[in-house]
């Protein structure tokens, strides 16, 4: 009996845990569990493991606004 190789696959994820959807998004976990009670991302459960569905990362994150920042001003130096 032959065994069929099976190619391997590379694609992104899916779903990812609490502590990396806070990392991709440069905030705490505390802000993911929070942005999932209020519907800003998809957060979804494996078992009791809470996951949070990739693309909605990519959803929030496009409804954010450009930062407005204004120039430092140059400073005097004191001789």
């Amino acid at each position: 009996m032959e065994v069929e190789e099976v190619e391997k696959v590379e694609a992104p994820p899916i779903l990812c845990g609490i502590p990396q959807a806070a990392a991709l998004l440069g905030r705490g976990e505390r802000f993911v569990y929070e942005a999932i009670a209020t519907g800003k991302i998809i957060g979804l459960k494996s078992d009791r493991r809470a996951l949070v569905l990739v693309s909605s990362l990519h959803d929030y994150v496009a409804t954010l606004h450009r930062a407005k920042i204004k120039p430092l001003t140059k400073r005097r130096r004191i001789a």
